[in-house]
């Protein structure tokens, strides 16, 4: 055990997910991987994201789970809808929206805004259970 004060490196081994799909037509256009144990990153820009589905199969391979905010009721469909044959798909799925009551208990289920869509960063701000903008 480190004495305190000194850290391990935290090195799950994982891989992070985020996913951008398009409003319009329900299709991935952008996403991001990053690799817990190695700080690995793996982006596909627009145009190439059902292209490197693929590749980002043998960018996971060997992680023991999946990791993201929202993966399981948004991430996973999608991936699901786009390429059912993917390795990532058969792992274990650790979602953080789920995860957020033990971080939040006093506000467990905040609404999840993006910055660009509601104009600008909520920083600071208690949930008092109403949407963005009431």
């Amino acid at each position: 055990m480190e004495p305190f004060g000194r850290r391990q490196r935290f090195a799950p081994n994982c891989l992070s997910i985020d996913l951008e799909v398009g409003i319009r037509d329900g299709r991935i256009h952008h996403f991001a991987a990053v690799r817990g144990d190695t700080d690995a990153a793996f982006v596909s820009r627009q145009g190439y994201a059902e292209k490197d589905l693929g590749k980002l199969d043998d960018f996971a391979a060997g992680t023991a789970f999946l990791l993201g905010h929202n993966l399981i009721a948004f991430d996973l469909p999608h991936l699901v809808a786009a390429k059912p044959d993917l390795y990532i798909l058969k792992l274990p799925a650790v979602d953080t929206l789920r995860l957020n009551p033990l971080a939040f208990p006093r506000n467990p289920y905040h609404h999840l805004v993006k910055h660009y869509q509601d104009g600008q960063l909520k920083r600071g701000r208690l949930n008092d259970g109403n949407p963005p903008g009431q």
